[in-house]
């Protein structure tokens, strides 16, 4: 599925005392599947890239597209077709619950979904997050906020959609899950072909999964490229990002006359040091 953002504006309440830009003449392509990671501090107009790839917002000027449709304030025809091929699995996953259970979470899912074949039932998509029939019957308004997360990934999962947009989902997750969740969007971008989007501040995680990275801050897509970038301290600590723990050490490994590859997981780091120092 193509996305392409074309010097796309988002200004709130133009021409008022309350006008705030959230998006500055951002441009951008994505053409295949693969993870894709918008890392930006609070702010930065991040989670304002998944609104608008979903057509919850338009810009103020330039052009969304994705695939056949266009997102540029005008009138938008059969969106909803479009809409349920993107699970966008919002920041906070309450607001994202209608229902009183779990089952009926994801049942209404799949009855708002217009697509009728390839559709994920209910205790399938369960196990996709590493959950058992057990949730089924459980409110999802009363689930700890990782549990929260996993039944609204869950919903989205089992509409089968092309793009996934997480916003945040790290944030409040423990180590375990972080495995899992890779383990599970490895498998949907190789297996299944898929496009994921994580609008994240997570630059540890980011650094780990990601295909490409677009660095945004204060409102601008300042650089993009492969997950190299992350190495840059200069440019991660002046967009007011924590530079990856893992670059951190291995750069000060180098500083002090080691000569060690960038790895991007620690088993792969610890195994290089051996290797390489020892």
């Amino acid at each position: 599925m193509e996305i392409k953002f074309s010097h796309v504006n988002l200004i709130l309440d133009k021409g008022t005392p309350l006008e705030k830009t959230i998006l500055n003449d951002v441009s951008f392509e994505i053409k295949e599947e693969g993870i894709y990671s918008f890392i930006g501090s609070s702010n930065s107009g991040k989670t304002a890239i998944g609104d608008l790839i979903q057509f919850l917002i338009s810009p103020t000027d330039g052009f969304v597209k994705v695939n056949k449709y266009i997102n540029n304030c005008g009138n938008q025809k059969n969106i909803n077709n479009l809409r349920t091929d993107i699970g966008y699995v919002f920041k906070n996953p309450y607001d994202m619950f209608l229902c009183k259970t779990v089952r009926e979470e994801i049942d209404f899912s799949l009855n708002n979904c217009k697509r009728k074949k390839g559709l994920i039932s209910a205790s399938d998509a369960l196990k996709l997050v590493e959950l058992d029939d057990s949730y089924l019957d459980l409110n999802p308004q009363i689930l700890t906020l990782s549990d929260a997360k996993k039944v609204a990934l869950a919903c989205v999962l089992s509409m089968n959609p092309s793009i996934l947009i997480l916003d945040e989902y790290t944030c409040g997750i423990d180590n375990n899950d972080k495995k899992n969740l890779e383990r599970l969007i490895r498998m949907l971008k190789n297996k299944y072909k898929k496009t994921i989007i994580l609008l994240t501040k997570d630059t540890n995680y980011a650094y780990q999964v990601s295909d490409k990275v677009f660095i945004m801050c204060l409102t601008n897509l300042v650089s993009s490229g492969d997950k190299t970038l992350l190495q840059n301290e200069e440019l991660i600590k002046n967009c007011n990002l924590e530079v990856p723990k893992i670059v951190s050490f291995i750069n000060e490994c180098n500083k002090n006359g080691h000569d060690i590859y960038h790895y991007t997981n620690i088993l792969d780091l610890i195994k290089g040091v051996y290797r390489d120092v020892f």
